[in-house]
């Protein structure tokens, strides 16, 4: 019989599969880390246990490398609200600093503060506003850290929000829900669910009275395709992302949109090569190529207001 049609492998023939010596075979049988059986004092390994052994081992070795990266400061991972800029950024700044990366996932503000709380990524991103306050971020930021002086708060921009529909520009969720539209919410802990639920809370609306409002998604583009794919007739959404359908844009307010990152790494290489190209005439050049964005204090350090 052939070796590669036998189901169970001697050690030599394991030590050949897997290309290192029959003593770390053993070695690995010792720490309980590959798998075997003994049969009449002899070892013998499944060759389908070996195959998926070797394959989770090239998957270890990639995210190795993937965190050792993280650990050597050369990605930086930023959690948080969605925005169309962030998406495109993430391209041009690698292209700046070739060195490092930028990953990005879209799990809303209030996660993403979370998540740098707990260590989980290098900058959370949000534009979460306290109405009763009157400012955006540090509210929320309170709490989840019993210090905000733990982190550092840096503009990105500021952007306008408004009503996408293919009807007429609407100018309330009480119109939409008197004229039983369809609306698309985001998920809970975005920015834009907390603006959706505040202006429901000042309306006197019932979330039952507002159809789809328990439809979330979770993206600004994930609001503008189901409206313009007629899935809902109403969303809201950035206008940068409306601004390339057919869709009516409401204006409701613009927004600021800010990144957050602990006091302790903000010196590093990786967060200060992010912040410079913040401040870069690539970023800027970004933002002016899309609608309704301001770059007036981009860049700059924002303090809480007393």
């Amino acid at each position: 019989m052939k070796e590669e049609k036998k189901e169970l492998l001697t050690v030599r023939e394991a030590s050949r599969i897997l290309k290192i010596n029959e003593k770390k075979i053993y070695a690995l049988l010792n720490e309980g880390r590959l798998p075997g059986t003994k049969v009449t004092g002899k070892w013998l390994f499944p060759r389908a246990e070996l195959e998926q052994f070797m394959t989770g081992k090239a998957h270890e070795t990639v995210r190795r490398s993937f965190w050792e990266s993280v650990v050597n400061k050369k990605v930086l991972l930023l959690c948080g609200s969605d925005d169309p800029v962030i998406a495109m950024a993430q391209g041009v700044f690698h292209a700046v600093e070739p060195e490092l990366l930028l990953f990005s996932s879209s799990v809303g503000s209030r996660e993403g503060i979370r998540l740098l709380r707990d260590g989980f990524c290098t900058v959370a991103v949000s534009h979460l506003y306290d109405d009763d306050q009157k400012d955006f971020t540090f509210p929320v930021i309170r709490e989840y850290f019993d210090d905000p002086g733990e982190v550092v708060v840096v503009n990105l921009f500021y952007r306008n929000i408004g009503y996408v529909s293919k009807q007429s520009a609407v100018s309330s969720l009480r119109e939409a829900a008197e004229g039983g539209m369809r609306f698309v919410n985001r998920q809970k802990g975005s920015g834009v669910r907390a603006l959706v639920d505040r202006f429901m809370r000042q309306e006197g609306i019932d979330p039952e009275n507002l159809k789809g409002y328990d439809s979330e998604v979770f993206t600004h583009f994930d609001v503008v395709r189901s409206v313009a794919g007629g899935a809902a007739d109403l969303g809201i959404a950035a206008e940068s992302a409306a601004a390339g359908s057919r869709l009516t844009f409401g204006f409701i307010f613009e927004e600021r949109f800010d990144m957050i990152v602990r006091k302790s790494s903000y010196f590093d290489r990786h967060v200060q090569a992010f912040v410079e190209f913040v401040r870069s005439e690539h970023f800027s050049n970004l933002l002016g190529t899309l609608k309704g964005y301001s770059s007036r204090d981009t860049g700059r350090v924002v303090y809480e207001k007393q």
